[in-house]
């Protein structure tokens, strides 16, 4: 019974992901993917979640996913501490690497502020689909660890839109997924991780990672670098995703066991 309630739950991120395939065969030029897009589909991602509570005879509201007067805080909680989180990242990379931090004449700083905001409905979007009823049932009924590894790496497979391989995948958003999946079984809803997810992509969009019109700093070498450099950065950055990786176990590790000890003294 609970491996077909785990099955049932992880229909739901792998049909959401199946769905964004097949629209992705069908091109529009004219739709924005940050913006329009992350409306869009983020509505896709409410469709799909609604039409599961309804087979299981369940609402939003029962699987705590509703907003309550402490909602704004938990996410700006979670927006400040991605902030902090990845700035520091960021600050060790070209620290420790011949990467340099450079501001982009002439940047237009409203419209890019503006532009960010469509960050927003993405991360809530990523969030309800891989953090929300499918998470929550997974731990349910097989355990937060089956969880959390399972969503992590349909996480992965999801972001092979980008382009690039499994495994740049895995020591990325897959690494991530176990640090806002504990978020959201931390903080006991969406809110949090939303923040966090939020801010991660804001900061990285700011440095040009995401797209070149959020960008208000570009992360440049100061000239022509050689291969051992580049190298040596990328050595540095895979360091900082494993340290990453470490902190989501023990976090997840951590409450598993907190949660065993508290059941069994009830």
């Amino acid at each position: 019974m609970k491996l077909k309630q785990a099955l049932c739950a992880l229909i739901i991120p792998i049909s959401f992901i199946l769905i964004l395939f097949i629209l992705q065969s069908f091109p529009l030029p004219a739709l924005d993917k940050y913006a329009f897009g992350g409306i869009f589909v983020t509505c896709i991602a409410l469709f799909i979640s609604f039409i599961a509570l309804k087979i299981d005879k369940k609402r939003f509201k029962d699987m705590g996913l509703f907003f309550q007067k402490k909602t704004p805080s938990r996410f700006s909680k979670g927006f400040i501490i991605g902030l902090c989180a990845t700035a520091l990242i960021l600050a060790i990379i070209i620290n420790f690497s011949s990467l340099e931090l450079n501001y982009k004449a002439h940047s237009n700083i409203p419209v890019v502020l503006l532009w960010l905001l469509a960050f927003l409905p993405l991360a809530f979007m990523e969030e309800l689909i891989f953090r929300g009823y499918a998470f929550i049932k997974l731990n349910e009924s097989v355990g937060l660890w089956p969880a959390q590894i399972a969503l992590a790496l349909l996480f992965t497979w999801y972001h092979d839109f980008t382009g690039l391989t499994f495994f740049n995948q895995l020591m990325g958003p897959g690494i991530w997924a176990l640090i806002y999946g504990i978020a959201a079984v931390w903080s006991k809803g969406l809110a949090f991780p939303t923040g966090l997810h939020m801010a991660i992509n804001v900061v990285l969009a700011l440095v040009g990672e995401k797209d070149e019109r959020h960008a208000l700093w570009n992360l440049e070498y100061p000239a022509e670098v050689s291969p051992t450099l580049q190298n040596e950065t990328e050595h540095i950055g895979i360091l900082l995703q494993i340290a990453v990786l470490i902190i989501g176990i023990l976090l997840t590790e951590y409450y598993r066991r907190n949660k065993l000890k508290s059941s069994k003294t009830q």
